[in-house]
C-alpha cells in the first residue's frame, strides 16, 4: 500500500522557482512509489487550511516556500491530533529555521530528507494563541521582514532587506516595555525585542549557540535597550554580528513563557509576517509541538 504526501508549496518562492520544484519533488517521490496530494498557495490561510484539512490523511506533510509559508504550515498542522512529520525545503530569502536544523538549501536535497531522515519533535511558539515557528520580534527592523515587497525579496534576497532596512533607519524608537520572563521582571525602553527558537535572525544576527536547541522546551528573549550615544550604537552593533552577547545594553533570557506589558497596541513580526497585538502579549514555548524530519545524524 502506497504512502501519501501532502505537499504545500508557495509557487512564487525561490524567485518563482515553486512551481517548477513541486513538479520535480512529486516526480522524486512517484518514484518511491508515493502518492501526491499537491496544494498551491495563493492567499494568505491557503497553507494553514490544507494542513489542517488534509495531513490526517497523509502520511508526510511537504512544505515548499519561505518562512510564512512554513508558518501558515505550522498553524494548521498543530491543530491535527496524531499529525504526521513535516519535511520543510527552505525557499525562502532568510530560512533561519532551516539553517538551525541544518536542513539543505539545496530544493531537492531538502525534499529527499523526508524520504532519508529522521523525525524529531520540536518546539513551536505560540503568541497569543498564534503559533510560529521560530521568531516573535517587535521595534527596530522588524517591519522589514513584512513591508518589504516579495517581488524584491524574490529578485534581490538579502539585499532587498538592506534596502528597505535602511528606510526605516530614520524612525527608529525605542518603546517601553515590561517583560515577565518566567515570572522575572525586566522593564526598560528597548529598541528591538526577540522570543526566538533559532540560532540566527534574519540570516545575520547569530545567537549563543550553545544556549539554543530546537527541543529543550524554551525559548530564548533577547531585548536591546536604547543606545544614547553614538559608541554604544557601533559597540552593540559589533556584539550582536559577533555572537557574543555580553553588551550592557543587551538582555538575554532562556524562558518557557514570556509575558510583555507595552504602552499600547504594537505591530509584531511573526515568522516574517505583520501580526497586531494589544497592550498585553503573552508568548508561551510549545514543547514538541510537531515532528520535523531532519538529516540522520
Amino acid at each position: 500500500m502506497s504512502k501519501t504526501l501532502l505537499l504545500i508549496v508557495n509557487p512564487a518562492a525561490g524567485m518563482g522557482r515553486g512551481r517548477a520544484v513541486k513538479d520535480e519533488i512529486c516526480a522524486m517521490y512517484q518514484s518511491r512509489g508515493w502518492a501526491c496530494r499537491v496544494r498551491e498557495t495563493a492567499v494568505w490561510g491557503d497553507a494553514s487550511r490544507a494542513a489542517r484539512e488534509e495531513s490526517a490523511a497523509c502520511d508526510l506533510v511537504l512544505c515548499a516556500g519561505g518562512d510564512g509559508t512554513l508558518s501558515e504550515t505550522l498553524n494548521g498542522l498543530t491543530q491535527v491530533p496524531d499529525a504526521p512529520p513535516l519535511c520543510y525545503v527552505p525557499m525562502g530569502s532568510t530560512n533561519d529555521l532551516a539553517l538551525s536544523a541544518g536542513l539543505p538549501r539545496a530544493p531537492l536535497a531538502a525534499a529527499e530528507i523526508g524520504l532519508t531522515g529522521v523525525p524529531r519533535a520540536v518546539d513551536a511558539g505560540s503568541f497569543d494563541g498564534r503559533v510560529f515557528s521560530y521568531v516573535a520580534c517587535f521595534g527596530a527592523f522588524s517591519r522589514t521582514s513584512y513591508e518589504t515587497d516579495r517581488t524584491l525579496k524574490n529578485h534581490l534576497g538579502h539585499l532587498a532587506y538592506l534596502l528597505t532596512g535602511v528606510q526605516e533607519l530614520g524612525r527608529i524608537q525605542s518603546t517601553p516595555v515590561r517583560v515577565e520572563c518566567d515570572g522575572k521582571g525586566v522593564q526598560g525602553e528597548f529598541l528591538f525585542g526577540a522570543v526566538c527558537n533559532t540560532r540566527s535572525l534574519g540570516g545575520v544576527l547569530k545567537l549563543p549557540l550553545e544556549q539554543i536547541a530546537l527541543q529543550d522546551g524554551r525559548h530564548e528573549v533577547l531585548l536591546v535597550r536604547m543606545p544614547q550615544r553614538l559608541s554604544d550604537l557601533s559597540s552593540l552593533a559589533l556584539d550582536l554580528l559577533s555572537g557574543a552577547f555580553e553588551h550592557p545594553l543587551l538582555s538575554f533570557h532562556s524562558v518557557r513563557e514570556a509575558v510583555f506589558h507595552m504602552p499600547g497596541p504594537l505591530p509584531w513580526s511573526l515568522d516574517g509576517e505583520r501580526a497586531d497585538a494589544g497592550e498585553t502579549v503573552r508568548i508561551r514555548n510549545l514543547h514538541h509541538a510537531y515532528r520535523l524530519m531532519l538529516p540522520v545524524p
